[in-house]
């Protein structure tokens, strides 16, 4: 190590408490900056290594690679606490009451008006919604027309839209952001904020899943049969 501020591959995976065989597919994978090179040797500083402690501390809160790449993407793009999270910002001027929301029709978006009009209208969904794709192809072979399967589609979808937007902001504010803005914003900081905001989100996605399926569970009770007359 030069002057305690750069490592070897073997130093840094040492210091990391992981493996040089970890540090290398961090690599392949587009997880951790590549080294540098001076001669024929690799050197890596501390961000390096705060990269790989919090890649790490997410693999050991059971994160997948491929999210904590798109994560750590989205964090080095400098995007906002909604960008990271996958909440987009209302538009101004659209925000309605829940009634409304509710009582509305779902407008599809513009990729889905230009699979309707396609020769494989389903084609759209399979590329940009693989899930919902799975439930559109469910109503079609029970035999919902498309455009009526693909509006109650996005009529779920918009509904889902509408709660993570009155609830999550405020929702990764306390879980993440709240000490983040009231810290000095420092690497350590910041890899507090990384590690915190991937909690949350898997606790809330968590909750969501186990919400949504009890709210499904009170729909799933087989039709009464009607009395004998």
């Amino acid at each position: 190590m030069i002057g305690n501020l750069e490592y070897t591959i073997d130093e840094l995976a040492r210091v990391a408490d992981t493996t040089v065989r970890s540090v290398r597919v961090y690599h392949e994978r587009g997880l951790l900056p590549s080294p540098d090179v001076r001669g024929r040797i690799g050197y890596y500083g501390v961000d390096h290594l705060s990269r790989l402690q919090t890649i790490s501390r997410l693999l050991s809160r059971g994160m997948k690679l491929n999210g904590i790449r798109e994560l750590l993407e989205a964090w080095d793009r400098g995007d906002g606490l909604a960008e990271i999270l996958g909440v987009p910002d209302p538009p101004e001027g659209t925000e309605t009451a829940p009634t409304e929301t509710a009582a509305a029709a779902p407008v599809l978006p513009e990729y889905m008006r230009n699979a309707l009009a396609a020769s494989d209208p389903m084609e759209g969904y399979r590329l940009t919604n693989p899930r919902c794709w799975d439930l559109a192809t469910r109503l079609l072979e029970a035999g919902v027309p498309t455009s009526t399967a693909f509006g109650l589609v996005e009529q779920f979808r918009t509904d889902i839209d509408h709660v993570v937007d009155r609830c999550a902001a405020e929702l990764f504010f306390h879980l993440a952001g709240k000490t983040f803005a009231q810290s000095n914003h420092s690497p350590d900081d910041r890899t507090d904020f990384e590690t915190n905001v991937a909690i949350a989100r898997l606790m809330t996605n968590r909750a969501a899943a186990e919400l949504v399926d009890q709210a499904l569970a009170r729909h799933s009770v087989p039709p009464t049969a009607d009395p004998a007359p």
